[in-house]
């Protein structure tokens, strides 16, 4: 615990951060945010297309008819 205290201490100095680590801290949290978002979303079964016949659904059909 003395060591924990010790470091939130530490924090109180003033320090500058430049443009780039500013810039590549915000990129690394929001790509964290996108695969923390896509790991724990709900599973769902969502087709984004016309369907016309170029998906797995068509194959499905295909095995169907071949039974």
């Amino acid at each position: 615990m003395k060591k924990i205290n010790l470091f939130w201490e530490s924090l109180d100095d003033v320090t500058t951060v430049s443009k780039r680590e500013l810039f590549l801290g915000l990129v690394c949290c929001a790509l964290a945010g996108f695969v923390l978002g896509t790991i724990f979303s709900p599973k769902k079964m969502t087709i984004i297309g016309s369907n016309n016949g170029n998906g797995r659904w068509d194959a499905d059909e295909d095995e169907q008819s071949e039974n």
